[in-house]
């Protein structure tokens, strides 16, 4: 079987790459296409993955919109050669157009149910749409739930085991104190009207939290003056192992909130978008959110001065496991029945699945 997976962000990468092993281990050839954004293209690298850049993030709505237009030529053009039985891809929308013109199914997942615009260029294209099971919206046609979240494909026990020499190596004590604060740009459509941090109050927050614990910053841009003495420093694909040793992780993005909350770190998530994984890793207690930069500093202490807020966060985790799956055999299971001729004729097996 010829599998086509399109990667346009780098927590598409991890999502993909144990699923891109065990699709080769079943003799199926895998081809990626790539997007340059963010730290995408040298994980791709890192983790020794083949791929092919068809373009680069566009900048505002027109840049989004040209993107589309020839990120779908590209990957048409593409997929012409590689002659795919299946496309799969997270969020999904190339794969799902090129799927329809080539008359192949496309497996889309999706986990932001506040990208309302991308839904609703894509999903009537795809074959297949795929949801976490906290997601908001009660599945529709062609929508099917399992019971797990876009991490633990990649951060799952079965597929990752966290290194305290990896951090040691990257010059980080994983016996003291930390935190990781994570900025993100805010270019992508779903960003417009949002926010996280405020803007004046970054560097105020980062000093008050550097009186209890380490700061290390990660940011999709540029850091504000003051702030770059605290950026994190480590290969791109260790970033996990340094995760899950820390303290306390306070993040604008939802990506690196949830996968704090999946390794047992607790996390802050500052953004006015909403998500149903992030509600449900607050039930879980396992994340806190919130809109606002005085009450994310408040959560943040109280949480750093609670002797035993990690220990409460592990046993929050493994309860949190109990009630999941692994995600990469979902991944694997769903396209490999996707990509055979029967898939579309009898869908008891992919309901079974979840």
């Amino acid at each position: 079987m010829n599998i086509l997976i399109d990667i346009i962000h780098p927590a598409h990468v991890h999502f993909f790459r144990h699923a891109i092993s065990e699709f080769e281990n079943h003799g199926h050839k895998v081809a990626v296409t790539a997007r340059q954004k963010d730290v995408t293209i040298e994980l791709l690298e890192n983790f020794d993955i083949p791929f092919t850049i068809l373009s680069k993030v566009g900048k505002g709505i027109t840049g989004l919109l040209g993107e589309l237009i020839c990120r779908d030529i590209r990957l048409w053009k593409f997929c012409r050669d590689c002659k795919p039985d299946v496309l799969t891809g997270i969020s999904g929308m190339f794969v799902a157009h090129v799927g329809t013109l080539l008359r192949k199914p496309s497996v889309v997942w999706d986990d932001s149910e506040h990208q309302k615009l991308a839904h609703i260029i894509t999903w009537p294209f795809a074959s297949q749409i795929h949801n976490p099971d906290s997601y908001y919206m009660p599945p529709g046609k062609k929508q099917y739930q399992y019971a797990g979240c876009h991490d633990l494909a990649y951060l799952h026990p079965k597929r990752f085991t966290p290194s305290a020499d990896v951090v040691r190596a990257a010059g980080i004590n994983p016996e003291q104190k930390f935190c990781i604060i994570r900025f993100v740009s805010w270019g992508a459509h779903h960003d417009v009207g949002q926010h996280g941090f405020a803007e004046d109050k970054k560097l105020k927050f980062v000093k008050d939290v550097s009186e209890h614990a380490r700061p290390y910053i990660t940011s999709e841009g540029t850091l504000p003056p003051g702030l770059a003495e605290y950026q994190l420093k480590i290969p791109v694909h260790q970033f996990h192992h340094v995760l899950a040793y820390a303290s306390l992780c306070v993040a604008e993005g939802a990506t690196v909130a949830t996968e704090s909350a999946v390794l047992g770190t607790p996390a802050i998530y500052i953004n006015t978008l909403k998500a149903g994984c992030i509600d449900m890793f607050e039930e879980y207690g396992l994340l806190r959110q919130t809109t606002d930069t005085d009450r994310a500093l408040e959560l943040g202490l109280a949480l750093l001065k609670d002797e035993n807020t990690k220990q409460k966060c592990l046993q929050a985790r493994e309860k949190f496991l109990a009630d999941k799956i692994d995600v990469t055999e979902y991944i694997v299971q769903t396209v490999e029945q996707a990509g055979t001729p029967a898939a579309g004729k009898d869908s008891r097996l992919l309901r079974e699945q979840g």
